[in-house]
């Protein structure tokens, strides 16, 4: 799966604001406060369009605890 790096450093991944350069290379999102380095922040962007793209999301799974199974004793 090929997903485009384009504008993966300048979103927060958080909140998907568009992030403020503070330092070199360090950006800050000024809705949420998240703050990190481009690189950091243009992978965890990747990894978020990847799961979305996949069908999946960053949450746990929620799935309800089987009931119907007898335990092992």
């Amino acid at each position: 799966m090929v997903i485009n790096p384009k504008g993966t450093s300048s979103i927060c991944p958080i909140c998907g604001s568009k992030l403020v350069e503070i330092s070199y290379r360090r950006y800050k999102c000024p809705k949420c406060g998240f703050e990190a380095n481009r690189d950091t922040i243009a992978v965890l962007n990747i990894e978020k369009k990847a799961y979305k793209k996949m069908g999946g999301s960053l949450t746990t799974p929620t799935a309800p605890q089987m009931t119907d199974v007898i335990p092992n004793r």
